[in-house]
């Protein structure tokens, strides 16, 4: 373990019993770091306080927290406001930030548990693209220190504190430091809706519903900073939850290449919902309606691809959108990233297909066992897969997997 007694990050280790009251929580945060600018009116601030505020009083309303998940709890969001503060004032420093372009950026969307995960991964393996580490996501300013710089120890003692890296969790999806993050990471300093997924906050996530603009504005400027740290390569970015703000997302990078990932639904949603309940009783040990995640999910997913296939089928038409579906990226992954980078003009190179194969053989995300997850577990049926999203299935030729 790296010796953090000297870092602003020292105290998020420490043994939080509190109350976690938001107003505390921006002080210390303060005192940890020295600095005190929340960004003010260019970053949000009036409206992350007020998000942030919402965030803590759900957290301890509705949240129903186990000691264990208390102090987790007080971890997370203490990286948040720690790195925040870092980031707003090494800004201020960093050469060429405000002039860093974000050019063409190579983002995946789509359904969840669709391989977007795999296909990210397999992609940071071109040396010509640059991706977001998990711990540059959650620390982006480098540490001084006698260790050196150790914020990738730091952000993985972090993950295994949180319960991240347990076998359940990693099982299904999984989490390290050093491994390619995706974009709600990168939006996590505005206060978005990521932390819905850790903790029952129904009205955080109603409150930051229309969020997605600032989330965008958010990233954007951390990917300039990050940018001036290491160069201007590509960006390979993703998160399957891009496909529920669209044309948001295209406003933000409007000479994005985008690629939609597609799998079989029956399959998804009881595995998005396991993965959520897994989520969650990392911070609460109470359990959660599976009947009533199944429905949500449904609720989620359902109107979300359906939207995506009219815009495909009527608008988006003619649009340089690559669909990759789950069955065919799975079984020829070098033969679809090839194909990809046909559709947008990209070049894959002998030592980036080397780097993937490579890749491919050591990947264990992409050799798991399948885990066996029952629609009936979840209140659902084929009937309602079919009725909900039999003509999105159709449309894209997905295969209807082993339910």
């Amino acid at each position: 373990m790296v010796n953090v007694t000297d870092k602003p990050y020292a105290a998020i280790f420490g043994d939080w019993r509190g109350t976690l009251e938001s107003g505390n929580l921006l002080s210390q945060a303060e005192e940890f770091t020295g600095l005190s600018d929340w960004g003010g009116r260019r970053w949000d601030e009036e409206r992350f306080r007020y998000d942030f505020a919402l965030l803590c009083e759900g957290i301890e309303s509705t949240g129903d927290l186990s000691a264990l998940g208390r102090r987790r709890s007080y971890a997370r969001l203490m990286t948040m406001l720690v790195s925040r503060l870092r980031y707003l004032d090494a800004r201020k420093h960093a050469n060429g930030v405000e002039a860093a372009r974000i050019s063409a950026p190579l983002i995946g969307t789509g359904m969840p548990r669709a391989g977007t995960t795999f296909l990210h991964g397999l992609l940071a393996q071109d040396p010509a693209l640059r991706v977001a580490k998990a711990f540059e996501a959650a620390m982006p300013v480098p540490l001084d220190g006698p260790e050196g710089d150790a914020r990738s120890v730091i952000y993985q003692e972090l993950l295994d504190f949180q319960g991240m890296t347990s076998d359940h969790l990693t099982a299904m999806h999984p989490f390290g430091a050093e491994l390619p993050e995706e974009c709600l990471f990168l939006q996590e300093g505005a206060c978005t809706a990521i932390f819905g997924g850790l903790w029952n906050v129904p009205k955080f996530q109603a409150a930051v519903a229309d969020k997605s603009a600032i989330a965008f504005r958010w990233q954007i400027g951390l990917m300039q900073y990050l940018q001036t740290q290491s160069g201007g390569e590509r960006w390979a970015l993703k998160t399957p939850g891009h496909i529920m703000t669209w044309d948001e997302l295209r406003i933000a990078f409007p000479d994005a290449l985008i690629y939609v990932n597609h799998r079989d639904p029956g399959k998804v949603i009881p595995s998005m919902a396991s993965l959520m309940a897994a989520l969650r009783g990392l911070f609460s040990d109470q359990l959660l309606d599976p009947l009533e995640l199944g429905k949500e999910q449904l609720a989620i997913w359902a109107p979300t691809m359906n939207a995506y296939a009219a815009w495909r089928n009527g608008p988006g038409r003619d649009a340089k959108v690559v669909d990759v579906v789950f069955s065919d990226l799975i079984a020829r992954p070098i033969e679809t990233v090839s194909e990809m980078y046909d559709t947008f003009g990209l070049r894959l190179g002998g030592d980036a297909r080397d780097r993937m194969l490579r890749h491919l053989e050591r990947d264990r995300h992409g050799k798991a066992p399948q885990r066996a997850y029952s629609l009936a577990d979840y209140g659902l049926d084929e009937a309602a897969i079919e009725g909900a999203f039999g003509a999105y299935i159709d449309q894209f030729g997905i295969r209807r997997e082993q339910r």
